[in-house]
């Protein structure tokens, strides 16, 4: 078939441009090079042609005799992993509280460096510094100056206990993610393309599915704080207080984005079934979960491979720093090695699926954060992970799909069993394999 391949110089994309050249598909790969996935001054692949889908001009002449659109570009939160010659904060404390200090209490690389972008997740391998509070004018403190850093400071402190990113990049994610689909789409149905594989996440479900020894389902809000603050981690009952048990989701569980990043995915399924309504049009709506995995080795530094817990593990193994843990690391995830991915996203090309059809993309073997942080670990005989207790409000307790529906539709099933793709994927990021 003639593919249009959109985001094809990405993480996930390289890896489909192969798979899909490999099946014998007519494939035109475009992509924007966004510096904030690719890095500054990115290298664009000799078979990838730059084009931003915000721009319905570039698109027309692409769109002509395309069978299928696979739509996979869409800006990512990269956070800045530290550098590895710097150490890790020296305090146990939770980073907001340590925002809530006096400069003379806080430790001295906390108190001493300017502010900068927070590189926090649920496996907690970051923090962010607010900036000092200073005197203003020549040599005399300025009391009111000072009293409004102080102000911002504890602001900002605040904004850590709710979550890494808050919306600073919303604008960002709805400027590419959301109106770039919009135009491909129209450009789409101008065209007459009868199908689309959407690239979307399972971020779009926000918190999980759970249930009450007593009762059905429940999809539970924000965790309490004071909970939080106490080492009450899980989901509990609103009127018994009984401790909820997590449930595998699916594809037709109600979509709670927690995240500018998520719901930014989540305008893009709502354009995607606009379309399918409007044009009569074909959607196959992939939900990844947790990826890993290398990069395609092409040379090019890509650096939404960096993005995920698991990367940032590997980052801290290399780095010869011990693994810290959020919470008390039981937190359930599923991570899909990014070859199986590919996989499941050549099928969803090959194989038509009639209306809109969201599918969880998962490996169906979840794992908890501490159990992730102990494989990589050992697999290049690093000490255990640290379990730091540290939270925030908006981070996701237990998050699993079902992936039957994919397994149906597509004939997929994940090859990679995840506890040996992780421990091949840390030791190969120190050199041990």
């Amino acid at each position: 078939m003639r593919v249009l391949l959109t985001g094809a110089a990405g993480y996930l994309g390289s890896h489909v441009h192969r798979a899909l050249l490999a099946a014998g598909h007519d494939v035109i790969a475009i992509d924007a090079l966004l510096t904030t996935v690719h890095g500054p001054d990115p290298v664009l692949p000799e078979d990838v042609s730059r084009v931003d889908l915000r721009d319905p001009d570039a698109l027309e002449p692409l769109l002509e005799d395309v069978d299928v659109v696979c739509h996979l570009a869409a800006a990512v939160p990269v956070p800045q992993l530290r550098d590895p010659g710097r150490p890790p904060p020296s305090s146990g404390l939770n980073p907001a509280l340590q925002q809530h200090l006096p400069a003379a209490r806080r430790p001295r690389d906390e108190a001493s460096t300017p502010a900068r972008g927070v590189a926090e997740t649920a496996a907690g391998d970051g923090h962010g510094a607010g900036p000092c509070v200073r005197g203003s004018g020549a040599g005399r403190p300025d009391p009111e100056a000072g009293r409004r850093a102080a102000e911002r400071q504890r602001r900002a402190g605040e904004r850590l206990r709710f979550g890494a990113e808050g919306m600073r990049s919303a604008a960002l994610y709805a400027t590419h993610n959301d109106a770039g689909t919009a135009t491909l789409l129209a450009a789409m149905e101008q065209a007459s393309v009868p199908r689309l594989v959407l690239g979307s996440s399972v971020a779009v479900y926000g918190e999980g599915r759970y249930r009450g020894q007593h009762s059905g389902p429940f999809y539970p809000g924000l965790r309490r704080r004071n909970d939080l603050d106490r080492g009450m981690y899980d989901h509990r009952a609103p009127r018994s207080g009984e401790v909820l048990t997590w449930e595998p989701m699916l594809e037709d569980a109600p979509l709670r984005p927690r995240s500018a990043y998520a719901a930014s995915k989540v305008a893009q399924e709502h354009y995607a079934l606009a379309w399918v309504a409007n044009t009569g049009g074909d959607a196959a709506v992939l939900r990844y979960h947790h990826l890993y995995g290398d990069p395609v080795a092409d040379g090019r530094h890509v650096r939404s491979a960096e993005s995920g817990v698991v990367a940032r593990f590997r980052s801290e193994l290399r780095a010869g720093r011990q693994l810290r843990v959020f919470e008390d690391g039981g937190q359930v995830r599923d991570f899909v090695h990014v070859r199986d991915a590919a996989v499941a996203t050549v099928a969803a090309v090959e194989r038509p699926l009639a209306g809109f059809v969201p599918l969880n993309i998962a490996s169906g073997r979840p794992l908890t954060l501490w159990e992730v942080a102990a494989t990589m670990a050992k697999a290049v005989d690093a000490p255990s992970p640290l379990v730091t207790g540290q939270c925030r409000i908006t981070d996701i307790r237990h998050l699993v799909a079902n992936p039957e529906r994919a397994r149906h539709a597509l004939d997929f099933t994940a090859r990679t069993l995840p506890a040996q793709g992780l421990a091949d994927y840390a030791a190969r990021g120190v050199g041990r394999r």
